[in-house]
């Protein structure tokens, strides 16, 4: 299963991919991107690679998760 990850020491907390994305990311209290855990669908997943290669800092990235079970 893939999900965004993001790297907290990077993000600046611009919002762009949070704006562009909010059924994915919000905003957490020290008002950077926090990935709400859903896993990314398909049908998503080319407009959130265009977001992601538009982060300033590149704190975007999506992985993939293995679950246990």
């Amino acid at each position: 299963m893939e999900k965004i990850v993001i790297d907290k020491q990077k993000c600046i907390g611009c919002g762009f991919c949070v704006h562009s994305h909010p059924e994915y990311l919000v905003f957490d209290e020290m008002g950077q991107a926090d990935p709400v855990g859903k896993e990314v669908e398909s049908k998503d997943k080319n407009d959130l690679l265009e977001t992601i290669e538009h982060c300033p800092t590149e704190a975007i990235r999506i992985e993939d998760i293995k679950e246990d079970n």
